[in-house]
């Protein structure tokens, strides 16, 4: 039996039952907060690009957020995918080293809209595709994602094909086929990280899982050794000593989003300068700073992570959610970091410019692959040196972030929504797995 067959098998044979409350609960609020994301990010220049361009060449009754726009469903997956990580502000997982739910809930909401699924069915499917995306990471990295691969477009394409199979109900063959067509449409590379690429890149992996597990249903089939197989994923993007092919689908117990889980984000940037930010929040509160008083900022990180986030140059909002030395230099000037520090306005603030010219990264030696533990020191002027050490971000866990769920959603909701009718949808969304049809939801959610 193949990996592949492996993993069809848990897409098609895992009973409802199985997947404990718990793991539907952190469907919910992944489901809930990439949402809100979403809704910010329509706004977003490539959002529009994207909404644009389907809204001219598909029709179909999948809801693009928010509006009144209906496409195919592979097409809105596309576009609501494109805006859930316009603005970078969306969940992520450390074994998939990318964003699993901007891929998945937006394949699933666009199938699920064609079909009046309900809302347990939804949720069931995102855990399933979680599974499949996770357990295809724990083959791959962490050497895919050094290599420069996207890991939420080339691994997410698997999960979102997953998910969806599992709410078309597939059998085994036919999720088989979804994943090996999978492996054909995994694209995206990190070089496009900081520019509109990027989040192009996750709203094409949650289309194209669309089109694989609707192209398998129709009897479309695939080479069921499409990962280990000579020239298959796993050789041509990892290459051969470079991936363990036996931890696809060595399946646990417990499910991947109760073990790892989801790590959520208080700040619309790259998570590798959440810890950062977040030291220098300690710092200005331990010792409040004039910016004139700065001479220098020097951060140490884990050497992995300077690698994304390492950019001493900065001259538009998208660049600065990839610099470590924006995000410090807008942490330490404001006392906080919000959707308004990622446009080209603030952005362009000299005070700003100044403090990002003066801030070093440096890496850490010796630490775990996935550590977040960092160091900032600021030296002033005058010769003082203050020091802060964080060995997390806060507020990040499945569980911890729970009391920020609402506040960020209706945050995000806003700028498109009045306040109150952000709180109304946010109340609706909180009980998304008593749903016996999304249709209503997806109509208040496009703002009907």
């Amino acid at each position: 039996m193949t990996h592949l067959a492996t993993l069809a098998q848990f897409i098609a044979q895992t009973p409802a039952d199985r997947i404990p409350s718990a793991a539907l609960t952190r469907a919910r609020h992944a489901l809930i907060d990439v949402l809100g994301v979403t809704i910010a990010g329509s706004i977003e220049p490539v959002a529009k690009i994207v909404s644009r361009q389907v809204a001219a060449t598909s029709r179909g009754s999948s809801t693009v957020l928010p509006g009144s726009i209906r496409v195919s469903a592979s097409d809105a997956a596309l576009a609501n995918a494109t805006s859930g990580h316009a603005l970078d502000f969306d969940d992520s997982n450390f074994v998939l080293g990318g964003h699993p739910s901007v891929v998945l809930v937006p394949a699933l909401l666009a199938v699920a809209e064609e079909r009046a699924s309900t809302g347990r069915e939804i949720l069931e499917a995102y855990v399933v595709g979680f599974e499949i995306a996770t357990r295809l990471a724990h083959a791959v990295h962490f050497e895919h994602y050094e290599k420069g691969w996207h890991p939420t477009a080339t691994l997410g394409v698997f999960g979102a094909a997953a998910a969806v199979a599992r709410l078309l109900r597939l059998d085994s063959d036919q999720a088989l086929n979804a994943l090996a067509l999978a492996a054909s449409m995994a694209s995206g590379i990190k070089a496009n990280f900081g520019s509109m690429a990027k989040p192009l890149q996750v709203g094409q992996a949650s289309q194209k899982g669309v089109l694989c597990a609707q192209f398998a249903a129709a009897g479309l089939t695939a080479n069921p050794a499409a990962l280990e197989g000579k020239q298959g994923f796993f050789d041509v993007y990892n290459g051969p000593g470079h991936y363990r092919a036996e931890a696809a689908s060595a399946f646990s117990e417990e499910f991947e989003i109760m073990r790892s889980g989801l790590k959520f984000k208080k700040y619309p940037s790259c998570g590798s300068t959440h810890a950062p930010i977040d030291a220098a929040l300690d710092l200005i509160r331990q010792h409040p700073l004039r910016l004139e008083e700065i001479e220098s900022i020097t951060i140490a990180l884990n050497q992995r992570r300077i690698t994304h986030v390492n950019r001493p140059q900065v001259t538009n909002g998208l660049e600065g959610k990839f610099s470590i030395q924006y995000t410090l230099a807008a942490a330490l000037a404001d006392g906080t970091i919000s959707l308004r520090h990622f446009n080209d306005e603030n952005v362009g603030r000299p005070e700003l410019q100044r403090l990002v010219a003066c801030t070093h990264a440096v890496g850490i030696p010796g630490l775990e692959s996935l550590s977040q533990q960092c160091q900032l020191t600021v030296e002033l002027k005058n010769g003082d040196r203050h020091c802060v050490t964080r060995d997390d971000a806060e507020g990040r866990s499945s569980d911890e972030f729970v009391r920020y769920l609402a506040p960020k959603f209706i945050d995000c909701a806003e700028q498109v929504f009045s306040r109150a009718y952000a709180q109304e949808l946010f109340g609706a969304l909180d009980d998304f797995e008593s749903l016996t049809d999304i249709g209503p939801i997806m109509r208040k959610l496009a703002g009907d």
